[in-house]
């Protein structure tokens, strides 16, 4: 059975993404800031706090205290902030960076490592495609910034890691189509939303090898 790393797995867009993996019949490897209580089927559970890089580096590591190689890591740790340029300050900046970036860094980092001793892996990461739009990412300077350097950090690994078998994903979705965003968002037309269903299929997608591009747009 493949082992898959999650951040972010009990968030709207996560819950789709684990039941989606867990029955395909994956082992699942979640990091959880809250203590969700006994595993689950498929389903384990690690209550760590990965922005800390400490605690990212002990969550991989206890992962692989179980003889167990880790085949993917699916980041979808992560938040939204709204501000432009006129209202944004390098605390929502930092803080942004610190949610959308810094829980993936320091785990794929781990990750990486772990790669390059088994020969490789894959790097699933969740992007933006409004923080790619220049237009229109000044309404969300910070979170825009943050996503940014997420793909350039995909981007980055692409070059330098495609040697050892190391393949990074990035996913650039529209609006996800969750019950948080119809609540903050009633009058929009979901009908032009992305639904978590479709960005679940895609991440199994890619881990079982049937989807090979490094930037998907959605």
């Amino acid at each position: 059975m493949e082992n898959i790393l999650i951040t972010g797995g009990t968030g709207n867009l996560g819950q789709t993404v684990v039941k989606t993996l867990s029955d395909q019949g994956y082992h699942l490897h979640l990091a959880v800031r809250k203590d969700v209580g006994a595993n689950a089927a498929n389903v384990s559970y690690y209550q760590t706090n990965i922005s800390d890089d400490g605690q990212a580096e002990a969550f991989v590591q206890k992962i692989l205290s179980g003889n167990v190689a880790i085949n993917a890591g699916v980041f979808l740790a992560g938040g939204f902030e709204p501000g432009n340029l006129a209202k944004a300050s390098m605390d929502d900046i930092t803080r942004m960076i610190n949610i959308n970036f810094a829980t993936a860094f320091n785990v794929a980092q781990k990750l990486i490592a772990h790669y390059k001793t088994v020969g490789g892996g894959k790097l699933i990461f969740i992007g933006a495609k409004a923080a790619m739009d220049f237009k229109i990412a000044g309404n969300s300077l910070a979170y825009s910034l943050s996503k940014q350097l997420l793909y350039n950090f995909s981007e980055l690994i692409n070059e330098s890691e495609k040697s050892a078998g190391i393949t990074p994903h990035i996913l650039l979705p529209g609006i996800i189509d969750t019950a948080t965003n119809r609540e903050v968002m009633p009058d929009a037309d979901f009908s032009k939303w992305i639904s978590p269903d479709v960005i679940a299929q895609t991440i199994g997608n890619i881990i079982s090898g049937k989807e090979a591009r490094n930037v998907i747009v959605f």
